[in-house]
């Protein structure tokens, strides 16, 4: 019997199977939340654990194998003290270096690092002190994007637009040090990677919308694939090389960037996986999460290539109310916020729906219908406009 520890329980029901079918029949979780029905010893997570508390944990379980499993909400810092348990560890642990993970979990080393290395970010400066927020505020002009070193998903970033929001801003409890950037009026993108034992696996860039004030982008519309500007795409093939060249990145990671005027601006890096995990898995048929568990398991990482077009939809979930069947011929997946594991949104009646596209009337219709119903959370035409995207690059790759 083969042991396994998971440090966090995001998407859980992906991870386990290619465990059990690997004969890892004991699996302890250190969770952040209390679930069951997975048949795995759940234990507590502490979200202020140093790395000495993880190093004590991995002495103590001494596993096979340890997965660092890390999700947004509360656990956005925790790739720092992995990274320092798993230097000091002489187990099997995939985890981030400390390294990758401070420039992925700080938002001011992030900053600092791509001014350094080139990298293209916002126009902005890191301020440490109030009145250093509004000379740079100043120099740069309204709209801002102001961010907290470090802070868990959702919170630590505000938008900007006038003094008033400003006084505002900096009246209530900002933790400084701070990023001011100006706010970029493209659109936004992400992409997924894995790297492990020198070799890396990235699933195809996806769009998601326009960027907005309100910085959240789970109220628009994704889709996968999505064509870069032709200066975008050679930028971020460089940025990807030297992030593995320089950082050395172990396990997964995302990268969070905008398009403006064909240019690419890099806006995060997460040490993890994230919300693009399912658009990722529908759209390919390749889970990132079993790609995770074959670098944990220092096997050879599956192949990668576009199937489809798919398209996810930000929702709702209303018990009594269910959603339109799917247009015929399509792959439906449903990610709800009732699931502790997925824990997409918190303390909400949100859901993801993704969507292959087969025919493209047929979607774009029962993507009415989820809006007749009143479960779409972004407007139909936002929706068309994405997918109408998304399959011109898909039409043009297999030409």
């Amino acid at each position: 019997m083969s042991k396994a520890v998971i440090f966090g329980e995001y998407k859980l029901a992906r991870i386990l199977p290619g465990l059990r079918a690997r004969g890892f029949d004991d699996v302890v979780v250190y969770s952040a939340v209390d679930f069951d029905g997975f048949d795995v010893e759940v234990k507590r997570l502490g979200l202020d654990w140093t790395g000495a508390d993880v190093l004590d944990v991995l002495e103590r379980e001494r596993a096979d194998v340890a997965i660092a499993n890390p999700y947004a909400h509360g656990q956005e810092q925790l790739p720092l003290v992995y990274g320092e348990a798993a230097a000091k560890w002489d187990g099997h642990f995939l985890a981030h270096s400390a390294e990758f993970a401070e420039v992925a979990c700080d938002k001011v080393v992030l900053h600092e690092t791509a001014v350094a290395r080139g990298w293209p970010v916002p126009a902005g400066a890191v301020c440490r002190s109030a009145d250093e927020v509004r000379t740079v505020v100043a120099e740069l002009g309204f709209p801002v994007v102001l961010k907290e070193a470090q802070s868990q998903a959702g919170d630590g970033r505000f938008f900007v637009a006038s003094a008033t929001d400003l006084d505002a801003v900096l009246a209530g409890p900002l933790g400084l040090p701070v990023i001011v950037q100006r706010f970029q009026q493209g659109f936004e993108c992400g992409v997924e990677l894995i790297s492990a034992g020198g070799a890396q696996r990235r699933w195809p860039v996806a769009s998601l919308g326009s960027l907005d004030t309100g910085l959240d982008p789970s109220f628009r519309a994704r889709v996968m694939p999505l064509a870069l500007p032709e200066r975008a795409a050679a930028s971020l093939d460089r940025l990807v090389e030297d992030i593995e060249r320089n950082l050395a990145p172990n396990g997964p990671w995302q990268i969070d960037f905008a398009v403006v005027d064909g240019e690419l601006c890099l806006l995060e890096i997460n040490a993890r996986l994230g919300g693009l995990s399912d658009l990722d898995s529908v759209a390919t048929g390749t889970d990132p999460h079993a790609v995770f568990v074959a670098a944990a398991l220092g096997e050879e990482l599956p192949p990668v290539a576009q199937r489809a077009v798919a398209i996810e939809l930000p929702s709702t979930e209303a018990p009594g109310n269910p959603l339109p069947a799917e247009p015929a011929g399509s792959n439906l997946m449903t990610v709800t916020a009732r699931t502790p594991t997925n824990r997409c949104f918190i303390d909400s009646d949100h859901m993801q729906v993704i969507v292959t596209v087969d025919d493209v009337a047929a979607t774009k219709e029962w993507i009415a219908a989820l809006s007749r119903a009143g479960l779409l959370r972004c407007t139909t035409e936002s929706a068309y406009a994405q997918l109408d995207a998304a399959l011109a690059t898909f039409g043009e790759a297999r030409r």
